[in-house]
């Protein structure tokens, strides 16, 4: 690291025009107003408050000059780290909410039981209590299997529009990510993941996760067309998913996939696998490096020190 003695001025109208904490004491500095407001770090007056770790002082020492710039203002201006958000959100949906709404909903969904007082014919005499038995138990046996036929169809019907608007968020996070970072197209298909940024199909598909992302769009295909072409690719790439080896065009889709929550929680893993690999590659960003790298880490941090000095039991804002 070069040294330089020029002395820099920080303003303290800054920090009052901010209303904000002073946040030189933790070596985070201030500087300009409004958007073009930016952090300087004194990392040594920020490791004795704060802490850092091996990495971030490795980064740091890289630095020309005492103090160091954060590469980012934001933490979602990292790629990584708003497509890792968007995908625990996700997860998050399902483990918090569809999950436990499903297997709710279809524990409700049971036969009846019937004795043979439930049959008019019987109280009003016209079978004995032996038909009456035979009755009851024939009314039984059908209400228990219709019973599990209707939780069985509501079973593949839920998991199916999860898994749909599952991968629609996907593509919709990969189109988000690709148009933030110059995609000009008002068309979208996985070509332009696989050539973005000079890459091609065969580099990408080596991608550690691409295996998941691929087996997720072979599925989400098969559901959405219903078609042959779909189910045979699907057969070539991923046999184990499906329930059966046969498939007429036109049926439908759902009940032909194995769907369950390994199955979802797989997807998931692979896909934020395989983005954070993409990113890694494609825009150069590591996963570690963007957790902290940003104005926002610093300011974040110089909060919870603040926090911790004045207000140590932890009570609301309101009290």
């Amino acid at each position: 690291m070069k040294k330089n003695s020029n002395s820099r001025g920080f303003d303290v109208a800054v920090y009052e025009s901010l209303d904000l904490p002073d946040t030189r004491y933790c070596g985070v500095f201030l500087k300009g107003k409004g958007e073009d407001r930016y952090v300087l770090i004194d990392p040594i007056r920020y490791g004795k408050i704060c802490g850092l770790s091996p990495g971030m002082k490795k980064v740091m020492d890289k630095r020309v000059g005492p103090f160091f710039k954060p590469a980012k203002k934001h933490a979602f201006d990292y790629n990584i780290n708003f497509m890792c958000y968007e995908l625990a959100e996700i997860r998050k949906q399902w483990e918090k909410t569809n999950k436990p709404m499903i297997n709710r909903v279809l524990s409700e969904i049971c036969g009846k039981n019937y004795i043979p007082g439930d049959d008019d014919l019987y109280q009003s005499g016209v079978l004995d209590p032996t038909e009456a038995a035979i009755n009851a138990g024939m009314k039984t046996l059908y209400s228990h299997k219709m019973a599990e036929f209707e939780r069985n169809t509501l079973y593949y019907s839920l998991y199916a529009q999860f898994f749909h608007q599952m991968a629609s968020r996907i593509e919709a996070l990969f189109v988000k990510v690709l148009t933030r970072n110059g995609y000009k197209k008002d068309t979208f298909n996985r070509n332009a993941i696989y050539v973005f940024k000079g890459y091609n199909q065969k580099s990408v598909r080596g991608f550690a996760g691409f295996g998941d992302y691929d087996k997720m769009y072979a599925i989400w295909n098969f559901i959405k067309h219903n078609s042959l072409s779909t189910f045979n690719a699907l057969k070539e790439l991923f046999p184990e998913v499906l329930r059966v080896n046969e498939y007429a065009q036109g049926e439908i889709a759902c009940f032909y996939v194995n769907f369950d929550d390994s199955l979802i929680e797989r997807i998931l893993t692979g896909v934020e696998q395989f983005a954070k690999e993409y990113c890694r590659l494609v825009f150069k960003e590591e996963e570690n490096e963007a957790q902290w790298n940003s104005d926002e880490y610093f300011l974040r941090a110089v909060d919870e020190e603040n926090e911790c000095a004045f207000n140590p039991l932890g009570l609301p804002a309101w009290i």
